[in-house]
């Protein structure tokens, strides 16, 4: 085929893959009201709201490590992302939520367009590029256990596919996308021939992405650095020698039986860097056999990911509580289970297929990559065994889907690459027994993204530029204007979706982000909100001055707590009443 064609090829295969993909999984948000982008899904958003309040303070033009909500206290949690995304909300002038959606989707899509050029370059054929949105829409056989499109385990883990993880457009979107465009960048210029300083450039640029996840979200960060250091010390290992192999699977069981000696003397994040140490002889051979330049990449990755890991490290030397209360809370969130085993399968037989053909082949970049991706899965993903215990379920999650990518990789990769496949003729039919199995499980799946897709539930937005919501935020901007304080609300005036629209302080906080300075105080004022009442004490302490009220909801109790003005907001089919108060 001409290079001009398969150019046109590629591009197309590229286009389409952005339109299938924001077909199955974009639409909510490109069409509902007020407009594209403008609205925000509302499935599982609790999280997402408290991750929109940082984006909502840097539109405003703060950057205060704080908790978001009262800007008080202080804020360990990643927040990089966040401040970007509310810094390019502030420099255009547009709203929060816009922005949230906009920059989302664009890393998104990029990791998508990526992908499918990627397999089509290796693979050597356009067409196969048209497959890329196939890893992001894998299910979890769901189906079969009667969870619909995910599948409940203990406590609030769960198990689902890639769209469980894309569809909420936080920090772990953009991160597992940016894994995914790396991953795809290391393939095109290592996985065929390439000029050094293109592949030094390349690798530079990787590392410095990689670790700038580390101010995203913790888990895609720990996820890529685990995959591709493994990958890395699999693929310099493929030719070592025997002693190297061994090295390699003593350092495994290092990790397995030394975890839990590491977390109960250092702790849990200790315990994750510690269980680095499967990839160390492979890593040492490659610094050997680059003459250094795997020292260079790893520098780089270390530097750009030093500051919030640095920061992280303070708060727990501190003692800060909210960390305290963040490790300790990461109890029954494993994954073995049979559900597992069950879930596991379209991405586990693809996989092992897919393994087990470039064995045979010998193939020197397929087979490490694959073996890499797997031993990284398990020991992520039951992590809790070997004592870091932190949230084995979402390392599932997050390996299920780049895992998926890799296999996708790896097969355009085998597709284009000249290859014998070294098997006697009786084991040939088993492959293709094997694969067709593997396909079938696969085609099964997709009944899971089909069920997401058709859950009205997903598709449910909020519309930000309603005119309650928007009486509820000219009320709260207005009490920010005349005077500082908390903003206290009924029960029908949402304080998660006021700090959004107005982004102003108010009295709210999110448990498993940050905690303000007057916790107490502040979480009595949210219990008292669920209950109609709120008592003068806590609205003293927590530094409250204000209360907005739905006309329709029932009238709030106020124990102890004088009224000393009002103000009247209007709304289609309503009104929204601002109340200055004083503890009496």
């Amino acid at each position: 085929m001409r290079p001009a064609v398969r150019a046109r090829g590629t591009i197309i295969a590229a286009v389409f893959s952005v339109l299938a993909y924001s077909a199955i999984f974009l639409v909510p948000v490109l069409t509902s009201p007020p407009g594209p982008l403008r609205s925000m899904r509302t499935a599982f958003w609790h999280d997402q709201l408290g991750y929109l309040s940082i984006v909502a303070n840097a539109a405003a033009g703060n950057y205060e490590v704080v908790e978001p909500m009262t800007l008080t206290g202080v804020n360990h949690y990643p927040r990089t992302y966040y401040v970007g995304v509310g810094a390019i909300a502030h420099l255009l002038g547009i709203e929060p939520v816009v922005a949230w959606n906009a920059v989302s989707i664009a890393m998104q899509l990029a990791a998508v367009a990526m992908l499918a050029v990627t397999m089509s370059i290796l693979a050597r054929r356009w067409w196969a590029g048209l497959f890329a949105p196939a890893p992001f829409v894998v299910g979890t056989l769901s189906f079969v256990t009667g969870g619909g499109w995910r599948t409940p385990l203990d406590s609030h883990a769960v198990l689902w596919g890639p769209y469980g993880v894309m569809f909420s457009s936080n920090a772990e979107t953009a991160g597992l996308s940016v894994i995914v465009v790396v991953l795809c960048s290391l393939a095109l210029v290592w996985a065929r021939p390439t000029p050094r300083p293109a592949r030094i450039t390349v690798s530079i640029g990787s590392a410095a992405a990689l670790g700038a996840l580390s101010g995203f979200q913790t888990y895609s960060f720990i996820t890529g650095v685990y995959l591709l250091a493994a990958i890395t010390a699999a693929v310099f290992l493929w030719k070592a020698r025997w002693w190297w192999w061994v090295a390699s699977g003593v350092a495994v069981l290092i990790v397995i039986l030394g975890g839990p000696f590491v977390a109960e003397r250092a702790g849990q994040l200790p315990t994750l860097v510690f269980g680095l140490l499967f990839t160390a002889p492979g890593i040492l051979l490659g610094v050997a056999k680059s003459r250094g330049m795997l020292v260079l990449y790893g520098m780089i990755l270390a530097i750009v990911a030093a500051p919030p890991i640095l920061w992280t490290v303070s708060g727990i030397l501190s003692g800060d509580p909210f960390l305290t209360y963040r490790v300790a809370s990461n109890e029954d969130l494993g994954v073995v289970h049979r559900e597992t085993l069950l879930a596991s399968l379209p991405v586990a037989l693809p996989i092992l297929v897919l393994l087990l053909i470039a064995i045979m082949r010998r193939d020197r970049f397929a087979t490490p990559v694959l073996s890499a991706a797997v031993l990284t899965a398990a020991l992520l993903s039951l992590n809790d065994l070997w004592g870091a215990n932190a949230e084995p379920y979402r390392f599932w999650i997050e390996m299920f889907f780049l895992s998926g990518v890799a296999g996708a990789i790896v097969a355009c990769f085998m597709a284009g690459a000249p290859g014998t496949l070294r098997s006697r003729r009786r084991v040939r039919p088993a492959i293709i027994v094997a694969a067709t199995a593997a396909a079938i499980v696969y085609g099964l799946s997709l009944a899971d993204a089909v069920a997401f897709v058709a859950d009205p539930e997903m598709s449910e937005t909020w519309n930000p530029m309603s005119s309650r919501e928007q009486a509820i935020a000219s009320a709260a901007r207005t009490a920010g204007a005349e005077e500082a304080g908390l903003i206290a609300t009924d029960s029908c005036v949402d304080p998660r979706t006021t700090k959004i629209t107005s982004q102003q302080t108010i009295a709210y906080y999110y448990l498993g982000m940050a905690w303000p300075a007057q916790v107490d105080a502040v979480g009595g004022l949210i219990e008292g909100r669920l209950e109609g009442t709120l008592d003068g004490t806590d609205i003293a302490a927590s530094g409250t001055r204000w209360l907005l009220t739905d006309t329709s909801c029932a009238p709030v109790q106020l124990n102890g707590i004088d009224v000393i003005g009002e103000q009247r907001f209007p709304f289609e089919g309503g009104e929204i009443v601002l109340r200055r108060i004083d503890a009496g």
